[in-house]
């Protein structure tokens, strides 16, 4: 009777309006813009009775006067309750049975909405999906405004930040379930076992984010497959924390186990020479061939050039020694530009107390340093005629468009840092091409992208 009653509503609307807009378009009545917000209206009206005629369908859940839920607990009836969803198409009136025992956790059990996948909240699955999605991509009342152009479904930007810090912290969650998952027999061989020609990097970086409590580092880590040439093949996956002491070095394992990196037969970790990096390098991968971002190196060259050559018309002078020793870091020469920058460094001296980041004598003690710290890391001819990666430019890429360009676009944006950590979850999911898979739909949206095609 239901899905009869519902077929029969449908066609009679359908057909008022497609006569109604056959009328309209004839006599000139209403443009073409019209009629497509009009047939948009009625296309989520369609699909809301659907939807109603769905969960109508299903009846109210109950199941007599006992039931035990997934958890195993035995609840007894209480009654029925009636509870409206909003979702992708309007609104859905859901009333189900509900089942209760005193000092359960929870208390109430509701096997319809369990079945039909809804929560406790307003908003269907469905709804929750697409204002993370807004949320993540741009700041929540623009993103929201745009929800209800094409929903018809007003969005607080409160329930967008709730929404954000509950699948957040999800999209973690799963990360750390997926770590602590046991494994076979076959699996646990299989993973100590170098998968033949496979080439990967890692490479991270960092990027302050301002939070309630002040600034944050915010650690990014890419992975992905490199030819033969060093160049990048196919998509990078990202992985990023606040927290990174109690997080990092998780999110590293895990992104290196789901892209194949951690059985690659060649691993290269790819950094700006900070030495968190290192130390991490040190725990997650110390079989890794580790290198230090060529132009990290590149620019403290350049800067270095600068401070011996400063001054009115020196601008050509430093040039020419910048390139001079850039020229001689790219082709192995580390030890020589070491020497040149002590010679300097002793005959400047060190710097004075209170020195600026830009005084020559810091300028050159600092990169002295760096260089004699990381000489290890830049052997840049043996590992271009290996064809290994010598640019971090996929994780400072990161840094812009995974962190920068949502969470620090005004100088005034302050996060709260549990919401903070939700949106760069999310966000790498979104970057790593992951956002169907995560909500459990990738299956589906792959069947729709064929039909379109």
């Amino acid at each position: 009777m239901v899905i009869e009653r519902v077929r029969e509503t449908i066609m009679a609307k359908v057909g008022a309006f497609v006569e109604s807009a056959l009328r309209a378009a004839k006599s000139g009545e209403e443009c073409l813009y019209v009629l497509e917000h009009k047939a948009q209206s009625l296309g989520r009206e369609v699909a809301r009775l659907t939807l109603q005629g769905v969960v109508d369908a299903e009846g109210t859940g109950y199941c007599g006067q006992r039931h035990v839920g997934k958890d195993g607990v035995e609840r007894s009836f209480k009654g029925y309750v009636k509870k409206t969803y909003q979702t992708l198409v309007g609104p859905v009136r859901v009333r189900c049975a509900v089942y209760s025992k005193k000092g359960a956790a929870p208390s109430c059990a509701f096997p319809l909405r369990e079945r039909l996948g809804l929560g406790t909240g307003e908003y269907s699955r469905g709804m929750e999906e697409v204002v993370v999605l807004a949320g993540v991509g741009d700041v929540y009342r623009e993103a929201l405004k745009l929800i209800e152009r094409l929903t018809g479904t007003g969005v607080s930007v409160r329930k967008a930040e709730t929404a954000i810090a509950h699948w957040g912290a999800e999209a973690k969650a799963k990360v750390k379930a997926e770590l602590k998952r046991p494994e076979s027999t076959v699996e646990r061989i299989a993973a100590t076992r170098p998968v033949k020609g496979s080439r990967m990097c890692v490479t991270t970086d960092g990027v302050s984010v301002r939070t309630t409590r002040g600034w944050r580092d915010t650690k990014l880590i890419g992975s992905y497959a490199f030819d033969r040439k060093g160049d990048k093949l196919g998509q990078a996956t990202y992985a990023g924390t606040l927290n990174y002491q109690e997080d990092y070095s998780d999110l590293v394992w895990r992104l290196m186990e789901q892209t194949g990196a951690s059985r690659a037969e060649t691993l290269v970790w790819l950094g700006d020479g900070a030495s968190w990096i290192w130390n991490q390098q040190a725990i997650v991968a110390p079989h890794a061939v580790a290198i230090v971002d060529f132009y990290h190196a590149s620019d403290r060259l350049w800067k270095v050039g600068r401070a011996l050559h400063a001054g009115a018309g020196a601008a050509r002078a430093a040039n020419a020694w910048s390139q001079k020793w850039i020229r001689n870091l790219y082709n192995g020469k580390v030890h020589s530009v070491i020497k040149e920058l002590a010679l300097h460094t002793g005959r400047l001296g060190p710097p004075p107390p209170g020195a600026s980041e830009e005084e020559p004598h810091k300028v050159l003690a600092d990169a002295h340093r760096y260089f004699v710290n990381n000489a290890a890391r830049m052997d840049y001819a043996r590992y271009r005629a290996h064809g290994y990666p010598i640019g971090s430019g996929v994780a400072e890429s990161a840094c812009r468009h995974v962190v920068g360009v949502r969470m620090k676009r005004t100088a005034a944006m302050a996060w709260h840092e549990d919401n903070a950590e939700a949106l760069v979850q999310l966000r790498c999911v979104c970057a790593s091409a992951q956002w169907d898979r995560f909500w459990g739909l990738d299956a589906l949206w792959d069947a729709i992208r064929a039909r379109a095609a």
